[in-house]
């Protein structure tokens, strides 16, 4: 990927289920000389998904700035961090909800035919530890699923 490219490509900070919360961070990283974004995939939303998933909006930065966006939020986290949501297993901000890769075409259609079904439901993906839940439903704690990584050479 050439340097044009990674600038130009954006990378998600983290995840907030109110608009406000997320342009708050937003704020925070533009005084800080960041370019951010609040960001709302509902062209996702509305058009591939049969059962509308949560509403959540996405803060994002140029790929080339997350390293240093990243150590900022750990070393002088601002409190709005509190209300993103986090993996309840490893506590990472970097997740996907609805759980669906937006690289690539066949697993996004295999997805939303288990969903047509009734076979999978909308759940969260933490890209840190790859713990998969579901978003607690009026403050009701959900445990979460881990799944062990799969060996393709058993010996």
């Amino acid at each position: 990927m050439s340097l044009w490219q990674r600038k130009r490509s954006w990378v998600d900070v983290a995840m907030f289920e109110l608009v406000n919360d997320g342009k708050t961070l937003e704020a925070f990283l533009k005084e800080r000389r960041f370019e951010a974004r609040t960001y709302d995939d509902k062209l996702l939303r509305y058009f591939l998904f049969l059962r509308p998933p949560r509403v959540t909006y996405r803060v994002q930065i140029r790929e080339s700035e997350f390293k240093i966006v990243n150590n900022i939020l750990e070393k002088e986290p601002p409190e709005i961090l509190e209300e993103a949501l986090h993996c309840p297993s490893c506590g990472s901000l970097r997740i996907n909800y609805p759980q669906m890769t937006r690289k690539f075409f066949m697993p996004t259609v295999l997805l939303h035919l288990g969903i047509i079904f009734r076979i999978i439901d909308h759940e969260a993906f933490c890209n840190h530890c790859h713990c998969i839940w579901n978003l607690p439903k009026d403050g009701v704690p959900v445990i979460p699923k881990t799944r062990p990584a799969k060996t393709f050479f058993p010996l």
